[in-house]
C-alpha cells in the first residue's frame, strides 16, 4: 500500500456494522496525527484556499490594469496591494497553521485513547498519562487538584461531511468539525480489519 490517501463518504447501512460496540485503544504517533491533518486540509480546507487565492489574484490584475492606464490613481494602489496581501495570507495560512500543529503535539505525546465502534456512531475519549499531574495546581490543602475530564468526541457515522482516509501509518475519520486520527502502529490485524469493515469501507 502506498501512502497515497483513499477517501470515501460514507453512507449508513447498519446492517454492515457491529451490533453493540467494539472497543480499540491506541496512542498518539505524531507522523501519523501529521498526515491525518494534511488529509483533514485536503478534504475539505484545500479548495477554499485555492479558491480564495485566485480570486485575490485575478482582483489584483484588474488593479493593475487600472495603475497602468493611470498611475496617479491611488486607491487603485492601495486596493491591488490589499488583494495581494490577502492572496499571501491565504496561501501562507496551511504552511502556518501546521506549523503551529507541531509546536501543540509535544503536549498530548503520552496520552492514550479509547474508541469506541456502534452501528450509527464512534466515540473517542482520551486517558491523560499519570505523570501529567506535575502539572496540577493545588488547592488551599495543598492537593493536587484534577484536570477537568475531557469532552468524549462523538463522530456521527451518518453526518454527510462523513470523509475517511488510509495511508500506510494510520486510519482517519473525519467531519467538517472533528478528526480522529488512529496510528496503525498500536493496532493489531484484526483491529485494522474491524476499522476497514465498521468505520472505513472503501467503496
Amino acid at each position: 500500500m502506498s501512502d497515497q490517501i483513499n477517501s470515501t463518504e460514507i453512507t449508513t447501512e447498519p446492517s454492515e456494522y457491529v451490533a453493540s460496540s467494539d472497543t480499540i485503544e491506541y496512542g498518539f504517533n505524531q507522523e501519523s496525527w501529521l498526515e491525518g491533518y494534511d488529509a483533514y486540509y485536503k478534504l475539505y480546507r484545500r479548495k477554499r484556499t485555492i479558491i480564495f487565492v485566485v480570486l485575490f489574484l485575478v482582483l489584483g490584475l484588474l488593479f493593475v490594469q487600472q495603475v497602468v492606464m493611470d498611475p496617479s490613481y491611488g486607491i487603485g494602489w492601495t486596493c491591488l496591494a490589499i488583494c495581494l496581501a490577502v492572496a499571501v495570507v491565504y496561501a501562507l495560512s496551511p504552511w502556518y497553521e501546521r506549523k503551529n500543529v507541531i509546536k501543540a503535539l509535544p503536549a498530548i505525546e503520552n496520552d492514550r485513547y479509547v474508541m469506541k465502534i456502534y452501528p450509527e456512531k464512534i466515540t473517542v475519549r482520551t486517558i491523560l498519562p499519570e505523570d501529567d499531574a506535575q502539572y496540577l495546581e493545588s488547592d488551599e490543602s495543598g492537593a493536587l487538584k484534577p484536570y477537568p475530564e475531557i469532552p468524549e468526541t462523538v463522530i456521527d457515522l451518518t453526518d454527510k461531511t462523513l470523509r475517511t482516509a488510509e495511508t500506510d501509518k494510520m486510519f482517519a475519520v473525519f467531519t467538517k468539525y472533528t478528526q480522529c486520527i488512529i496510528p496503525k502502529a498500536d493496532l493489531s490485524d484484526e483491529e485494522m480489519e474491524k476499522l476497514r469493515k465498521c468505520v472505513i469501507r472503501n467503496a
